[in-house]
């Protein structure tokens, strides 16, 4: 009996264990299922999410309401920061509110997708609209071979070249945009319009007849109409001709405010009697919207009209007075004017909301011309100041003082400018035009090594470096390396062959430096800017000719190092 019951008990315990073995395994199994159907459903539930709020904001964004679109984004975004769909509505949301960070956005679409050409032209021509031709090659070196035979590649090549200012590659490059999208006037219409700028006859003349043709197109006449006005500003044809082509654009029910002012000019130049009643019909329209009226306030003050504007806004609304950009337009009248008292009134205890930053410049130009040199010093340094939040209120603050001659200020806010990453180029280049203009060898120097950093590869930069490094004797042996490689790269380029002929002279290797001017063609040697380092050559050997070269080197544009360079050399060689 007792070794029959141990064996029951035995069974029984097996079979407890079994069953919890079972009941263990059922909830393992159960909590890997539940874990599986929590996970498919979150997907399955992000995924319908995605699709949902993706399709609001497509259709947030075509009705024009960017902020219910802009949430409807985040909100995805937030789920699943990978949603090629959603990044690339916020970046066609960037781009309908002119923001950089499209770029940002459309460079995420190409690193999510990049195999899609689509995307990775719209992210260069995001890079184009903002200004930013580097990126926007780089993102052209990117497309696919299958996708350099769509007809929008090339339209944002163009775009890219005429950034670049190569109009000759900008107009091969809209031409074959045109004939791979043969119906796409927009094509026709850019492509034209660059060759309306060529000194080539026939470019010329195929672009005039393409534009005039379109004036019957109501999608494109007005910008076809406006690129036959400005090309014939430019080419100075018979102003009676222009004015014709301006009636017809501002009578169109497309035209906008501007192209009203053209106009306008147009009868102010040749004193046509519609001028009054014109003027007068534009200043009882535009009383209702700050922007037109602020436009008409500015045409009217740069066309020395400052009086009959004065006038003209006494009469308008008060309220309309204080919007921006009204007091910017009325603050430049009372300048121009040179009514500072009334200037500073108007630009104190008030404010232009983002705008403030030139509210405080326009109190500086106030108070200087009042002789209180401490408020404008501080109304300056509130200006610079709030407008170093961004590079566009640089921008802006340059253009005033520019117009105002402050060339000390300009120069400072311009090495503020150089600081962006999206104006520094430009930025540079402006203050290396200045520094030349003003013959600032150091200042120069310094722009070059910031243009350098930036731009490498271009050899330009480099040579100029290398140059002007050995005038002012700054790391001089860089320099001369630096002038020999780009020699050896190129030696039929006559300003590569001046800056490495006076490195060799620097050490002393007169006969050297004679061979690589020698190198040159007689038309290049005749170059007076080329004429002066060979003229130095020849001066270093002792060669008779070196008086006529040097003399004629003085025509160059030239440092005042370069000057002395060459007074001592003309010395030397004086009998």
């Amino acid at each position: 009996m007792p070794y029959h019951r141990i064996k029951t008990l035995d069974i029984s315990s097996a079979r407890q264990e079994r069953t919890y073995i079972r009941i263990s395994l059922g909830i393992l199994f159960g909590l890997i299922l539940l874990v599986f159907v929590c996970w498919g459903g979150r997907r399955a539930y992000v995924h319908w999410q995605e699709k949902r709020m993706v399709i609001r904001a497509a259709s947030d964004l075509q009705k024009g309401d960017r902020r219910g679109a802009g949430l409807a984004l985040h909100t995805v975004l937030q789920l699943k920061p990978s949603s090629v769909p959603a990044t690339r509505l916020m970046a066609d949301l960037a781009d309908s509110l002119r923001d950089k960070s499209a770029v940002d956005w459309r460079k995420k679409v190409v690193a999510l997708a990049p195999d899609s050409s689509d995307d990775i032209i719209a992210w260069a021509r995001s890079a184009v609209a903002s200004n930013d031709p580097a990126t926007a090659e780089r993102a052209l070196q990117k497309i696919p071979e299958a996708g350099k035979a769509l007809a929008s590649y090339h339209a944002v090549a163009a775009m890219v070249a005429l950034q670049r200012q190569r109009e000759k590659e900008a107009e091969a490059e809209w031409k074959e945009a045109a004939r791979l999208a043969p119906s796409n006037r927009s094509y026709q219409l850019q492509l034209a319009t660059v060759q309306l700028r060529s000194a080539d006859r026939t470019s010329h003349g195929n672009g005039e007849r393409v534009l005039r043709h379109l004036l019957n197109d109501p999608e494109h006449r007005v910008p076809a109409i406006r690129a036959l006005i400005a090309e014939g500003v430019t080419r100075h044809d018979p102003s009676r001709d222009l004015l014709e082509l301006a009636r017809a654009l501002q009578a169109y029910p497309e035209a906008i405010p501007s192209d009203k002012l053209i106009y306008l000019d147009f009868l102010h130049q040749l004193n046509d009697p519609e001028f009054s009643s014109f003027l007068t019909g534009l200043e009882k329209g535009v009383q209702s919207n700050p922007a037109d009226l602020a436009a008409l306030l500015s045409w009217m003050s740069r066309c020395n009209l400052n009086l009959l504007a004065l006038d003209y806004f006494k009469t308008a609304p008060a309220e309309l007075l204080e919007k921006w950009p009204v007091t910017l337009a009325v603050a430049d009248i009372y300048a121009h004017l040179g009514d500072w008292k009334k200037l500073e009134e108007k630009c104190r205890n008030t404010t232009w909301g983002q705008f403030d930053f030139l509210r405080h410049a326009y109190l500086a130009r106030a108070f200087r011309a009042q002789d209180k040199p401490a408020a404008a010093e501080h109304e300056w340094a509130a200006s610079v100041k709030g407008s170093s939040e961004d590079s566009e209120m640089t921008l802006s603050l340059i253009r005033s003082v520019m117009e105002w001659g402050w060339k000390d200020e300009t120069v400072e806010l311009f090495w503020a400018l150089s600081k962006y990453q999206d104006k520094r180029k430009e930025a540079l280049q402006n203050l290396y035009q200045y520094y030349t203009r003003q013959r600032d060898t150091q200042g120069l120097y310094r722009v070059l090594l910031r243009l350098a950093e930036i731009d490498p590869a271009n050899r330009d930069i480099q040579n100029n470096l290398a140059q002007i490094s050995l005038l002012l004797d700054a790391q001089p042996e860089d320099a001369r390396r630096t002038a020999a490689d780009l020699y050896h790269k190129d030696p039929a380029n006559a300003a590569y062959a001046s800056t490495y002929a006076y490195a060799l002279l620097t050490k002393g290797n007169v006969q050297e430096a004679e061979k690589i001017m020698n190198s040159l063609s007689e038309t290049q040697l005749r170059d007076p800017a080329v004429s002066a380092y060979y003229g130095l050559c020849l001066a270093a050997a002792r060669d008779p000719r070196a008086h006529e070269f040097l003399e004629a080197g003085k025509k160059a544009s030239l440092l005042p190092q370069e000057k002395a360079l060459i007074e001592k050399a003309l010395g030397r060689i004086s009998p």
